[in-house]
Parts: C-alpha cells; sequence; structure tokens
C-alpha cells in the first residue's frame, strides 16, 4: 500500500472530496515526522552494527598474517626435528640403541633420543596451538563475513523505507508550509558570553550550525541529523560519539536536570530517538526534523528521556 495512504492522504483528491484542515495535516505531519525520526535513528544504529562488524574484520584479518606466518615456522621446525631425528638414529631410535655395543654409547644415544622425543613434544604442541589460533580466526573472520552481508541487507532496507516515508512526508509539506517552516522563525537566543573548557567549544560549533539543513544521516558539515549534530559538536572537543541517539546516551555518564551546563546533552521519548545539545536557559540547539533546519527550542517541547555528559 502507498505511504500517503498509509498515512491517511490521498495523494490526489477527488473534486469535492474533503480536504483534512490545516490543524489535521499538522497533526499527521508531526506524527509522520516523528516516525520518520524513528526510522532514520534505526538507520544509524544499523549503519553503526556494520561500521563495528568491519573493524573487527579488519582487526582480525591483520593478526590472521603473522599467525599464518608463525604456523609456517612450526611446520619447517617440526620438520626438521623430523630430519635430525632420522640423521641422529640412521634407521630409527629402536636399531640405534640395540646397535650400540658399548654401555656409554648406549647412554649417550638414549640421552639424545630423550632430547629429540622433548624438543618434538614441544614443536607438535606448538605447532596444534598455532593451527588452532589460524582456524579459529579464519571461522571468526567467515562468521562476521556472514555478519556483514546480514547487516548491509538490513541498511538497504531501512534506507528504502526512509526514502519512501521522506517522500511521502515531503508531499504534506509542500500542502502545509509550501517551502517554509512549520516551527516558524527561531527563537533569536544569544550565545552565551563565556563557557569554559571543552563544553564551550561545543556550544560555539552549535551557535555556528543554525540554519543548516537536516538531512537524514549526515553529520556534517552542511547539514545534519539529531545525532549527527551532537557527534560533530563533541568532535571539536576531542569527544568521539557514536551516530545514533540511543549509543550516545548509553556512552557518557548521566546527569540529573538540576545538574545541566551548557554542552551536556539532551535525550527525548523512549526509546531514545531524539536528542540535542543544552546551551543554557532551559534551551537546545538541536536537528529537528526533515525539512526544518538546525535550530534553538526549548527542551520541553518533547518528552525527555534522561540528560548526559560526554567525556
Amino acid at each position: 500500500m502507498p505511504v500517503l495512504l498509509l498515512l491517511g492522504l490521498s495523494p490526489a483528491p477527488a473534486a469535492g472530496a474533503d480536504r483534512p484542515t490545516a490543524a489535521e495535516l499538522d497533526k499527521r505531519i508531526t506524527a509522520a515526522s516523528r516516525q520518520l525520526e524513528v526510522l532514520v535513528e534505526q538507520y544509524n544504529n544499523s549503519r553503526e552494527d556494520l561500521n563495528a562488524t568491519r573493524m573487527q574484520t579488519k582487526h582480525l584479518g591483520g593478526r590472521l598474517g603473522p599467525m599464518t606466518r608463525e604456523l609456517n615456522q612450526q611446520q619447517e621446525v617440526m620438520a626438521d626435528l623430523a630430519s635430525r631425528t632420522y640423521q641422529r638414529t640412521r634407521n630409527g631410535p629402536t636399531v640405534a640403541l640395540f646397535a650400540a655395543d658399548q654401555p656409554q654409547l648406549f647412554v649417550d644415544k638414549l640421552l639424545v633420543l630423550h632430547q629429540l622425543a622433548t624438543s618434538e613434544q614441544r614443536a607438535v604442541a606448538e605447532l596444534r596451538a598455532a593451527r588452532s589460533k589460524v582456524v579459529q580466526t579464519r571461522k571468526m573472520l567467515n562468521a562476521l563475513a556472514a555478519q556483514q552481508r546480514r547487516q548491509q541487507f538490513q541498511l538497504r532496507a531501512r534506507k528504502a523505507t526512509v526514502e519512501g516515508e521522506i517522500g511521502a512526508l515531503k508531499q504534506m509539506r509542500a500542502i502545509a508550509y509550501g517551502g517554509g517552516s512549520r516551527y516558524g522563525v527561531s527563537s533569536d537566543v544569544p550565545m552565551p558570553d563565556f563557557i569554559p573548557g571543552r563544553a564551550g567549544r561545543v556550544v560555539a560549533f552549535a551557535f555556528a550550525q543554525l540554519g543548516k539543513p537536516y538531512r537524514w544521516g549526515a553529520a556534517g558539515p552542511n547539514s545534519y541529523d539529531c545525532s549527527g549534530l551532537t557527534l560533530a559538536a563533541w568532535n571539536t572537543a576531542g569527544v568521539g560519539l557514536p551516530h545514533n541517539a540511543a549509543r550516545q546516551y548509553g556512552s557518557m555518564a548521566h546527569i540529573s536536570r538540576s545538574d545541566l551546563r551548557p554542552g551536556d546533552l539532551v535525550f527525548f521519548y523512549g526509546p531514545i530517538s531524539h536528542v540535542g545539545v543544552y546551551i543554557g536557559g532551559g534551551n537546545m540547539i538541536h536537528a529537528p526534523e526533515y525539512g526544518e533546519n538546525v535550530r534553538v527550542s526549548s527542551i520541553d517541547t518533547q518528552p525527555i528521556h534522561g540528560f548526559g555528559r560526554p567525556g
């Protein structure tokens, strides 16, 4: 079924058919925007999973080369020991012992065979360990390759879903707002005079992004989604964050509202699907939704899940 019909909006209403009122259309756009943001954060989460899998694959792949070289070396050690044993005993250890017609020669050869046997046992153990490492690493790489294929399929599917929702939302916004904003003019909130430390760089960066467009999956420099903006802001302070609001919340210390200070992050909804940079005075800078620009808003315009302080 077409996405527009699922949202209750006909692509081309028949003459005389009831059209939704401006309030009804705005309500539908609100619901569609909310659903789209959830889908975008799911897409971001899938992309983070895929990136993690690729990093694991790269790490294991880098280890496999040295492991394979170690295995080859152990195989050469075993081959050398086998050759030395044969050369020392000529026809084998048993024949060598019984061929010794003097007691001292018998003892000497026995000691040599014992040394060779000990070295051989150690070499066998090391060869088995080296072979086991290679086999296990190859199994893990094969499993990661299969996981990566599944994640890529999931990512493509979620991308297609997001793009479908955007197509429907774009048509509704064109009807309701033309090329304008559903929020009107952004509040003219001045940047605080001085914020010390890393938080100051974060807030300054956030202010510099005001007016840039929302773009799903983006983390700058020309456009952002919600978690992309907070990721980029804290990156200026040397703190790396994942590109997903829920993962960001899980990566940092949680604080109370009374402890909020500029630079902290505010998280919304449950499960978490939106985030903004707190700038003081009960306000935040965030990338609100498709069709809108980075703006200043009150943190109380959406249901708050919690607060966090990166770093």
